[in-house]
């Protein structure tokens, strides 16, 4: 009979290391519970800050890309312009992932780096911008925070020796999810951002964090008056209130100031606007305090595709049908309102408005936007409204009820939010078995334990 080979010993020292937990540095920066602390305290802030500026970006992508516009002309990037939406979608979906990361502590060397590059592009841009002022606003945190341009070079040169820590450390504190499914992780993120990116541009934005949300006032309701009305400021005690004439107060309160009550006023959140004829003639009257208007917003006019003149046109019929006042405003030329004129057969009047403030309004070019009494009822981009809405001859509110941008949002949120518990939880669920298990088996006692080896030796 041969011989059988004897085994090949197994070094003890090698199924010792592979049982070891891996060793943590012990450092002046890193070390026991005030390393993990630290690490923790910086993912929850820095990860925090990049989810935020994303998400934000990813909520009014039609923001980002006026913002990076106004940055490509001040570098000298002009014929760019073509990229700008791909961009804008692109970094909001980027950082929003990059923060989700550090905040679950997945892809922990990845994220770090990738955050340092990040602001090793944005230090000296920013920092640029602070110098010269040549773009009026970060554009970070969009429309939701705005932010000088010296408060963003500060925020990002006191995120960087975070950052940078975080390079060195953030690698030795365990993640939530494990490895094997960090790419799903990541690809509900950018589903999730990219979702809301595509309803913010080809709809409106979710949030509105600009000064005319749906339900606000856009034209206060004053009436004209033949001879001018004012409001009379009086202060006492340091509280302030409006009086009219026929209302003045006793003496004990003190005269600070009068304001105009007469005529049409654009909401006081936004600057004063003035609205004019494409020859300079003041036409602030265009705007009604009273009844149904629907506003045609075209911020840049050359850009229109003609492709839409046709649903205006029809969407102009439908209104004037019912008697609904129709109003074209546009930042345009007075040379590209006649060769719109000509080309669209345009049977609106146009009239002329700063083109930043018809983007506070609403979003797109052309943007559709749906007044009564002053108040805005709907606003969409002219591409999002139905022509067979328009075709079925339904009432003009109808056509903005098939889009609650709350309700969107939440199941949207809520949504992601279930699915990556779900994914948690199936992900761990091994990890508390074995946990149980090891407890289970460490609670019994050593007598018990030689018993059930010694029979377990009887049987074999």
């Amino acid at each position: 009979m041969a011989k059988t080979a004897d085994p090949i010993p197994v070094d003890d020292t090698l199924r010792e290391h592979k049982s070891r937990p891996v060793a943590v540095p012990q450092t002046r920066l890193f070390g026991g519970a005030w390393g993990v602390t630290a690490v923790l305290l910086l993912r929850l802030v820095v990860g925090g800050v990049f989810a935020f500026s994303g998400f934000v970006k990813a909520i009014d992508p039609w923001g980002s890309v006026l913002k990076f516009g106004e940055y490509m002309a001040v570098l000298g990037l002009q014929g760019m312009e073509w990229s700008l939406l791909f961009l804008a979608v692109a970094v909001a979906t980027v950082e929003m992932m990059l923060g989700t990361f550090m905040l679950l502590g997945i892809y922990r060397r990845f994220t770090p780096v990738m955050m340092l590059l990040a602001m090793v592009a944005l230090l000296p841009l920013t920092g640029y911008m602070a110098v010269t002022d040549a773009v009026t606003g970060c554009g970070c945190f969009g429309d939701a925070v705005p932010m000088s341009n010296w408060g963003t070079f500060a925020k990002n040169l006191a995120l960087t020796p975070g950052i940078l820590y975080l390079c060195a450390y953030n690698r030795w504190v365990k993640n939530v999810y494990g490895f094997a499914v960090q790419w799903i992780v990541a690809t509900l993120t950018i589903a999730y951002g990219l979702v809301i990116a595509f309803i913010g541009y080809y709809i409106q934005p979710l949030i509105d964090f600009r000064p005319y949300p749906e339900g606000a006032e856009l034209v206060s309701r004053y009436e004209p008056q033949e001879e001018p009305e004012f409001d009379f400021i009086y202060e006492k005690n340091g509280e302030r209130a409006a009086f009219t004439i026929d209302s003045v107060p006793d003496d004990t309160w003190t005269f600070v100031d009068r304001r105009e009550r007469r005529g049409v006023k654009i909401n006081d959140a936004a600057d004063a606007v003035t609205i004019t004829t494409m020859d300079g003639q003041p036409a602030d009257s265009v705007l009604l305090r009273h009844g149904e208007q629907i506003l045609l917003l075209f911020p840049d006019l050359k850009d229109v595709s003609i492709a839409y003149t046709y649903l205006i046109n029809e969407l102009h019929d439908y209104a004037r049908a019912r008697g609904i006042d129709v109003v074209g405003l546009t930042s345009g030329t007075a040379a590209e309102v006649a060769e719109w004129n000509d080309l669209s057969m345009a049977s609106y009047p146009l009239y002329s408005i700063d083109g930043s403030t018809l983007q506070m309004i609403a979003r797109g070019n052309p943007a559709v936007v749906y007044l009564r009494d002053g108040r805005v009822v709907w606003k969409r981009t002219l591409q999002s409204v139905s022509m067979d809405y328009i075709a079925r001859e339904r009432d003009l509110e109808g056509i903005g009820s098939d889009f609650d941008s709350s309700r969107w949002l939440k199941v949207l949120t809520v949504g992601y939010l279930v699915l990556m518990a779900v994914l948690l939880v199936l992900n761990r669920t091994h990890l508390l078995v074995l946990f149980s298990w090891k407890r289970i088996f460490k609670s019994k006692k050593p007598a018990e334990v030689v018993q059930k080896r010694e029979e377990d030796e009887k049987v074999q």
